[in-house]
Parts: structure tokens; sequence; C-alpha cells
């Protein structure tokens, strides 16, 4: 059961991005970002160092995709063809290679903005989950000490919504949903009383 499930997120996680530049428009996704990026300054407070690590981040890894967004629209974007032509509905259809590729190239500088934010929240998203860990542990001890044996329905359950949590980081890493930046350490709190729930309970 949790292979299937790990699966269906797997899927969600992957097509998204894929069917992302067919359903938001550039406009929709500036908005995103924008928002993101208002964000992030207001509470990380390092516009500066944000904006650097954002510049490099994008030009070392993910420059390539814009890269193939441009020749992808230079091939295919014959709009000036339709332009005065007054087939509306041509026009429309000859537009689609050079929105997609400004979907394409917002959405590749998204996933940038996006790590540079989870890079500078790391110490504060890792601290709740390293103190899970320790307290999992600590109380797993306890539990045989003191001849309380695990329960494994509360083991799956919790594995389970940890799974799914996990999930939606990766989602909103890699897909520009317009979720609240103040949920992202919301998810992570969650997911660190699951795994201390799930260390705690895990069978022999």
């Amino acid at each position: 059961m949790m292979g299937k499930h790990f699966l269906i997120w797997l899927l969600v996680i992957l097509l998204t991005p894929l069917v992302t530049p067919y359903v938001l428009s550039p406009q929709s996704l500036s908005l995103y970002i924008r928002n993101d990026y208002n964000a992030a300054v207001s509470i990380l407070g390092e516009q500066n160092e944000i904006n650097e690590q954002l510049i490099r981040l994008y030009k070392t890894n993910l420059q390539s995709i814009a890269a193939f967004a441009n020749e992808f629209r230079d091939n295919n974007d014959d709009s000036d063809a339709y332009r005065n032509s007054g087939d509306h509905l041509g026009e429309k259809i000859a537009d689609i290679p050079g929105s997609w590729t400004a979907t394409v190239k917002l959405q590749a500088y998204s996933i940038a903005l996006r790590m540079v934010i989870l890079l500078n929240m790391a110490p504060w998203l890792l601290s709740p989950v390293l103190l899970a860990c320790v307290a999992g542990n600590f109380e797993r001890r306890l539990k045989f000490d003191t001849f309380s044996p695990p329960i494994p329905p509360i083991y799956n359950t919790a594995t389970h919504a940890l799974l799914t949590l996990i999930g939606m980081i990766i989602f909103w890493l890699l897909s520009p949903i317009p979720l609240p930046l103040a949920t992202i350490p919301l998810i992570t709190v969650l997911g660190s009383v699951f795994l201390n729930i799930a260390i705690m309970h895990y069978p022999k």
C-alpha cells in the first residue's frame, strides 16, 4: 500500500511541472514568483544575499532550461505571420510556442528561487527534525524499558503522513503552486511530529 502511495506522489511530482506551462500563463506565474520573493525577503531579510544566491544558482544549474525553451520558440514560433492576417484562431495557436517558452523560463526561475529559500531556511527547518529523531529514540528505549511494545498501526499512519508532507515540500519546490511560504515551516514541524511517532513505534 505504501508503495502505491509513493508511486502516485511520484507521478504527481513529475507530471505537474510538465503540465504547468500549458495551464498557467506567464502573467500568473510572474505573480506567484513575486509573492514568493516578497515573502522570502520579509521573512529572511537578506535581500542582497538572496539575489546573489538566486543569480548564481540559476546561471550554474538552470540556465540550460532557458536555452532549450528559447530554441524551441525560435524553431516553432510563427506568430508574426498571423499577426495581421485576420485569422484570430491561427494567431492564438501561433502564440502558443512563445507563451510556453516564457512560462518554462519562469518556472525554472521559480525553482531556483524556492531552492534558495529552502537553503536559507534549512537551519530552522532541520532543527525540529533532529530533535524529533533524538526524542523518538529516547521514547523508543523508554518503551522497551517499561515493556510497552510499539504499535504497528500507529507507525504505518505516521509514516504515510510523513511521506505525504515530504511529497508536499518537493511538490512545492518543483511546481509553482501558490502555496504561502509560511506553510513550509508548518509542514516541517508536522513532519517532525510524525517522524517522532514513527521512530517511537517502529516495529522490531
